[in-house]
């Protein structure tokens, strides 16, 4: 299990591994992180040759008190194979540092490079002490970034994964190689003979290393309790270490990458009942994804250089949306750092230790002593979304980064309410039709956690006082018509509708005009004075709605009638002629007409 105790014997262990790697002793450290250690005396050649046994066989201090003539400041020899702390010689090697590529405008992972030439280590003989043929060494080039800023002069270390008891963990005792990460964060180890467990490979700093600061609002605290600010080269607290897990591979070379998100990752692969293992290690990472909203195959991808995006018009144009989230929830840590105004060793402690506890972060700060809850996370990589929007100049990546940080505020929300669930809608609104004066009312039903908020709109803009699931309109005019939607939210999540469509339109003109003329004679043939008239009835009658209308015309001289505002449909009139006894006329010929 990874400790306070193992990560500060590994920072004591860094002076005299930088001796032995041809480097300046870790005390040449210039406070304002102008000078690397890594550059005094080395001249970019090959580390010194200290695979020579000392004279004593002693054990811890093998790799400095030989006899050799190792001179930190030698330039002429070739690789090393340094002795490994108790003095066992276990033959790890260190190849020489690669010249300090420049950063790519969008980083990947690196090209593994051709394996350096390998010393004969001493003693070596072709054959076995009875004779028999040698087993062929094996060897295992391990390549890859160091980043949560980018990392220059941290320690790599790998320790081989071994069984202890029921479970595996690594076996921190002996190193099988040890390197220093260049300017960009790039590192190289070859491994010999590797062992069946796999590689924690685990970085940490000393006096010398380096972090460039990629959180917008700050870092935390430098080595020295100083405040820093983006894009700052910093040094860093004692204590501080990321670490990742390499399982056995079958090839000759692999690829790893060291973040803060393999450092949660590993502790929650610790947490296996088989420890550190092939199987375990993938869970982790499926498990600490899905916590972050991201995808499994991104915990171990090179996180891409938030500086170098706010620098250059080009970088980050081709990184997709979800790669480039987990790149800011990576340097949200150091973010929380600048918030809480403390180191990222602490930091980055605290979440480990919140992580492997529950095997989750806590999704908020109720009811938790944690400083790293996903809530703060969230908001902090939300923050440096919008603050890196502002910075760059590419328009693609400029909305890449507003997309992250609206999803960002939206999944740290979702964490502040924890169980809550967001809203949906179940029946949208529909589109209707109708006319001038008359009236509509639209409706909305949504599921979620209350309260549950509406707010209608019209062509894109907010009506006023539209707040309910129904917008009633009433009285409508010619400019009512327009496309209507609602935004549906509750304190997890919003959600717009669909558009419904209002068509409005002037009223037609439906009228009829009825005439008649005035009888003279009774049905029975007897006459019919005008004097005997009380007037007329009109039958107005439309069948598919069952409509029957009277009208009463009480002027015997009349023999016409208008009609307007007919519905719709069929419509059939009938006049009758009604004398002053009350006595009512056979109908005349049925009119009839059908109107739009």
């Amino acid at each position: 299990m990874i400790s306070y105790t193992f990560h500060r014997r590994v920072l004591l262990m860094a002076g005299c591994f930088a001796v032995a790697l041809g480097l300046a002793a870790c005390n040449e450290h210039d406070s304002n992180g102008d000078k690397s250690a890594q550059n005094s005396g080395q001249s970019n050649s090959a580390p010194v040759d200290t695979s020579a046994p000392t004279q004593n066989g002693s054990g811890s201090n093998g790799a400095t008190n030989n006899d050799s003539g190792v001179d930190s400041g030698s330039s002429d020899t070739g690789s090393t194979t340094p002795s490994t702390p108790d003095g066992g010689g276990s033959g790890s090697t260190n190849p020489s540092q690669p010249d300090t590529p420049a950063d790519p405008a969008t980083p990947t992972d690196p090209a593994t490079p051709s394996d350096p030439a390998t010393p004969t280590q001493p003693g070596d003989d072709a054959s076995s002490d009875d004779g028999a043929p040698a087993e062929p060494e094996r060897s295992l080039m391990v390549s890859g970034y160091v980043m949560k800023g980018t990392l220059k002069n941290a320690l790599v270390a790998a320790f081989p994964v071994v069984a202890k008891g029921a479970a595996n963990d690594a076996d921190f005792q002996n190193p099988a190689a040890l390197t220093l990460t260049n300017a960009d964060g790039s590192y190289e180890l070859i491994i010999k003979n590797p062992v069946a467990g796999g590689y924690l490979i685990e970085a940490t700093s000393n006096e010398s290393t380096r972090m460039t600061c990629d959180a917008t609002a700050g870092c935390g605290l430098n080595a020295s309790g100083q405040g820093t600010s983006f894009g700052d080269v910093m040094s860093l607290s004692e204590g501080f270490v990321l670490d990742s897990y390499l399982p056995l591979p079958t090839a000759d070379k692999a690829v790893l990458n060291i973040s803060a998100l393999t450092h949660l990752a590993v502790a929650l692969s610790h947490k296996s009942s088989k420890g550190l293992t092939s199987a375990s290690w993938s869970k982790a990472k499926t498990d600490l994804a899905k916590s972050l909203g991201i995808q499994a195959g991104l915990i171990d991808k090179r996180p891409v250089d938030l500086v170098a995006i706010s620098n250059s018009d080009a970088a980050g144009a081709d990184v997709g949306i979800e790669y480039m989230r987990a790149s800011v929830v990576n340097a949200a840590f150091a973010g929380l750092a600048q918030r809480q105004g403390m180191s990222i060793a602490k930091v980055m402690g605290d979440a480990v230790k919140s992580y492997t506890q529950s095997g989750e972060l806590p999704p908020s700060d109720f009811n938790t002593q944690s400083l790293v809850t996903l809530n703060v996370l969230f908001n902090e990589a939300s923050a440096i979304s919008t603050d890196l929007e502002a910075m760059t100049r590419n328009k693609s990546v400029q909305s890449l980064l507003s997309q992250i940080s609206q999803q960002s505020s939206e999944f740290a929300k979702r964490a502040a309410l924890g169980d809550s669930t967001p809203v949906k809608i179940s029946i949208q609104p529909t589109s209707a039709s109708a006319y001038v004066s008359e009236s509509v009312t639209l409706n909305v039903s949504a599921t979620g956690t209350d309260p549950i908020r509406y707010q209608w709109r019209k062509n894109g803009v907010n009506l006023p006082n539209a707040t309910q699931s129904s917008l009633a309109l009433k009285g409508l005019t010619l400019s009512s018509s327009g496309n209507y939607d609602v935004v549906v939210s509750n304190d997890v999540s919003s959600v717009t509708s669909n558009r419904a469509s209002l068509k409005v339109s002037s009223k037609p003109v439906r009228k009829v005009k009825i005439a008649w003329n005035i009888p003279t004679t009774r049905e029975n043939g007897d006459g019919l004075a005008k004097a005997e008239l009380k007037g007329f009835r009109i039958y107005h009658r439309v069948p598919d709605e069952n409509y029957e209308k009277v009208i009463q015309i009480s002027n015997p001289s009349q023999t016409s009638i208008e009609l307007s505002n007919l519905p719709a449909g069929y419509n059939s009139f009938a006049v009758t002629a009604v004398d002053v006894n009350g006595l009512e006329s056979e109908s005349s010929k049925t009119l009839s007409k059908t109107f739009k």
